[in-house]
This record gives C-alpha cells, sequence and structure tokens, in this order.
C-alpha cells in the first residue's frame, strides 16, 4: 500500500489507485448524467453511484478529508433525485476530486524539490570534504 507523507494542505492519500478509479467513475457519472435522459430508476441508479462513490472514500482519504466529503455532498431524501440536482451533486463531487488530486500533485511535486535540494546539498557538503592531492589530513 502506498501512501504520501502526511502534507498540511493535502492530508493522507492511502489509497491512490482506489482514488483513481473512484474519481474516473465520477467523471464517468457526470459525463452519463449530462448525456443521457434520465428517469425515475435511472435517477435512483445514479444516486445510489452518488453515494456510493463517497462511501468507498472513506479508509482512501484521510479522515479530515472524508469529512470534509461528507459535508459538502449533497444528501438526497428517500425520492428519486431530479436529473439537475444529480448532475449537480455530481459536479460538485467531480470538482472537489479533482481539487484534491491537484493537491497531491502539488504536494509530491513540493517532496521532489525538496529532495533533490538534499541531494545537491549533500553532494555539495561531499564535495567540500574531498582531499585534494598534496593536502595532508
Amino acid at each position: 500500500m502506498t501512501t504520501l507523507a502526511p502534507n498540511q494542505s493535502t492530508g493522507f492519500i492511502a489509497r491512490p489507485g482506489k482514488l483513481m478509479r473512484l474519481i474516473a467513475l465520477a467523471k464517468a457519472m457526470l459525463e452519463e448524467a449530462r448525456t443521457t435522459p434520465c428517469d425515475a430508476a435511472g435517477c435512483e441508479q445514479f444516486k445510489a453511484i452518488y453515494e456510493r462513490t463517497i462511501d468507498e472514500l472513506d479508509g482512501v482519504i484521510s479522515p479530515e478529508l472524508h469529512e470534509e466529503i461528507t459535508e459538502l455532498a449533497i444528501r438526497f431524501d428517500k425520492a428519486a433525485p431530479s436529473p439537475s440536482a444529480l448532475r449537480i451533486a455530481q459536479a460538485e463531487l467531480v470538482g472537489w476530486l479533482d481539487g484534491l488530486m491537484s493537491g497531491v500533485v502539488i504536494a509530491v511535486q513540493g517532496q521532489q524539490i525538496e529532495a533533490e535540494a538534499q541531494v545537491a546539498a549533500f553532494q555539495e557538503s561531499a564535495a567540500d570534504d574531498r582531499v585534494m592531492p598534496g593536502q595532508y589530513l
């Protein structure tokens, strides 16, 4: 299991592969909701997939991020939501997930820059410590 180090702006991503699959699912569902006429049964199915996607994020992202998305997510009552309500909810979820991934990318880039700086500092330090021919120890 791959875990990114904690970062104040991104939190933890425990299962990046599953997160990427959930993002792809959410985007595909948004596209389907935009292009497919939705009867009551279809809207009920879209609603179930939407809610299951949010629930599946538990264990994939940190508890803080999961709390954030559950607070932001639209929860529907028992009746099948309207197609427009589903599109709005799905677009909100996709936007949040895109923002999350942008934060992860920025955090990884920051870690990479920090690692490169540490390597450069180590190499510079090692070069300074080399004994030059003709020098006494």
